[in-house]
Order: C-alpha cells, then sequence, then structure tokens
C-alpha cells in the first residue's frame, strides 16, 4: 500500500478512517482531500500517490457514516457542523497545519468552513465542482440517490443503479462508471450495498441545522488571499456556470478550470485537471 491507514477518535468517541500517505522525503506541504457527500478516501487512491510522488503529504479522510469510519446511531448528527468537527479532530491528532484543501463537492464546503474554524490549518484550497450556490435539482437528485440503500447483485447493477440517477452526467465511459461503483459500493452478505449510511439523506432532507445555513457566499469569503483553484464539469448538474463565474471575480487570488464533456464531479484525474493541480500545489 501506498498509505498508512489510521483511525481518530472524534470527540463523540466514534471510529473515523484515516489514509496518510507519507512521501520519502517531504519537499512541499501537506494536501488534506475530503471527498463528496457518499464518497470516501478510495476518491482519491490516484490523486495521492501521484502527490506522494511529488514529496507531499496526503491525508484522506472517510467522515462519519461513510467507508472504514463508524455509522453514527444518531443521524441528525450527519450535518456540517460535525463534519467540520471531525476533520479539526484528525487535522490535530495528526498535527497537520497550512495544509492545501482539495474538497470535492460537500468537501469543497467543509474546507471553506475550515477557513473560518481553524485559519491555520488551510494554506490553499482547491474547490472541485462546488460552489456557495447549489442547483436545487441537483441537489435533489443526490438526496435521492443517497437514500436508495437496496442491494443489487452484481458490480454491473451497482453500475447500471448509478448510470439511471447521473445519467444527465456526461464524460464517463464504462469503465470510469465501473471504478466508481467499487469505490462507492461493498460487498455484504453476498450482495453489493451503498458504503455510507443511507439515513445522511434524512439529515439533508429535514435538518433544522441544514435549512438554516442559506448563505454560504461568507464562508467562501473567508478564503480571502490565499490561493485558490475552481475546478468545474461544464455538465454539471449541482454546479452553474454563472456561480463559477461569480467566484472567480470575487478573490485576489482566484483561478478556474472547466472540463469539457465533464458533469458532477470531475475525477480530478483528468488531463487537464493534472496539470492544473501540479501548478496549483507548487504556490
Amino acid at each position: 500500500m501506498d498509505y498508512l491507514e489510521k483511525t481518530v477518535s472524534a470527540q463523540d468517541g466514534l471510529r473515523l478512517y484515516v489514509r496518510d500517505y507519507r512521501p520519502t522525503k517531504v519537499a512541499g506541504r501537506t494536501v488534506f482531500c475530503l471527498s463528496g457527500l457518499t464518497r470516501n478516501s478510495a476518491d482519491f487512491d490516484e490523486l495521492a500517490p501521484l502527490l506522494k510522488d511529488k514529496g507531499h503529504r496526503v491525508v484522506t479522510l472517510d467522515y462519519r457514516g461513510r467507508g472504514q469510519s463508524d455509522y453514527d446511531a444518531n443521524w441528525s448528527n450527519y450535518v456540517p457542523e460535525t463534519y467540520v468537527s471531525d476533520i479539526f479532530q484528525v487535522s490535530a491528532a495528526l498535527g497537520l497545519h497550512d495544509c492545501i484543501m482539495i474538497g470535492t463537492s460537500l468537501g469543497g464546503l467543509l474546507s471553506m468552513a475550515m477557513c473560518v474554524v481553524s485559519p491555520g490549518l488551510v494554506h490553499s484550497v482547491l474547490l472541485n465542482d462546488v460552489g456557495p450556490d447549489l442547483d436545487e435539482n441537483g441537489i435533489e437528485k443526490i438526496v435521492a440517490y443517497t437514500s436508495d440503500g437496496k442491494s443489487v447483485a452484481s458490480l454491473d447493477e451497482a453500475v447500471e443503479k448509478l448510470k439511471s440517477y447521473y445519467k444527465g452526467e456526461l464524460g464517463f465511459v464504462d469503465k470510469d462508471w465501473r471504478h466508481v461503483a467499487k469505490k462507492t459500493y461493498k460487498m455484504e452478505n453476498g450482495r453489493y450495498v451503498p458504503n455510507w449510511d443511507v439515513k445522511i439523506a434524512q439529515a439533508i432532507s429535514v435538518s433544522p441545522k441544514e435549512k438554516e445555513i442559506k448563505d454560504l457566499w461568507p464562508y467562501f469569503m473567508a478564503l480571502g488571499k490565499r490561493p485558490v483553484l475552481v475546478i468545474r464539469g461544464k455538465e454539471s448538474s449541482v454546479f452553474r456556470h454563472e456561480t463559477y463565474e461569480k467566484m472567480c471575480g470575487l478573490l485576489p487570488n482566484i483561478s478556474g478550470l472547466e472540463l469539457e464533456n465533464v458533469g458532477h464531479a470531475p475525477t480530478l484525474g483528468e488531463d487537464k485537471a493534472l496539470v492544473a493541480i501540479s501548478d496549483f500545489i507548487t504556490q
């Protein structure tokens, strides 16, 4: 394996799973990668080794209720406030500071929040297909997918399920869909089931705390003078082009990249994305 497996106790005692990629010789800042809503640390299993080879320590996290982290008995804890606390606990336990944050979707919003909660943790931020304004139709699709806990008999059926929810997202060929399915489904009692707690959807749908968070622009502005890279899939159903353009005009050290024929969310393994990331992390 390219990484060390670690566990960190959250403030309430839940066990959080972490992958820690340690280069032989550190030649750059630590990169802290945060995945999307139902995803996990495996999302970065191609990008992280590349960054490690460039001399960066890379840390990836399974949020509570995902991957190899503990599920929460109280689904109302599946909210950003709790995730922010968990990220803070992980960063403190691993001695992280002045990191390059790479956040996909939910992970991008949490990266912005960390600039408020723990500004010393964040040197710069890559926001992958996310901004302060989210498309409601795209969110509804994500909630529907997140709540679907039905098992399937094969990985091929898991691929078909993914396609049924994300058929409008372009750019993926069959091998890409299968790659995503392998990362987000697990074998249980001879069948494939989601590798996340489907109760996460309940928190998104009905949590009063979640509904109170209407204006996320102050969190974006908290990025301040930090270097920021925004990557958007041109076919994204969640992150609108208008929001992307507005963001790119508001901060002094921000740059952007839109990827053709890619929906929500870019894998960050696209050729243009890799070039942009390589340039970004050397700042």
